[in-house]
């Protein structure tokens, strides 16, 4: 699994799924996380705009598998 590094391609690849949100998949890398968490609000803002929750994440090395459900 190739987790992304730009916030853009993670954005682009949520608001371009079009599958139920439990099969969905989003390898984030640590590297793209900031402090602030401006990345993961960016993210979650096309997550929210998709109508579903978080559902946890799995720690990989250097990166995470955010898991998503309906809401």
């Amino acid at each position: 699994m190739n987790p992304f590094t730009k916030v853009d391609a993670a954005r682009q690849a949520i608001e371009q799924y079009s599958g139920p949100p439990e099969d969905f998949l989003l390898p984030i890398a640590d590297k793209i996380n900031d402090s602030m968490g401006i990345t993961m609000a960016v993210i979650t803002d096309a997550v929210l705009a998709k109508g579903w929750d978080l559902d946890g994440f799995d720690q990989k090395d250097g990166y995470r598998i955010y898991k998503y459900k309906s809401t």
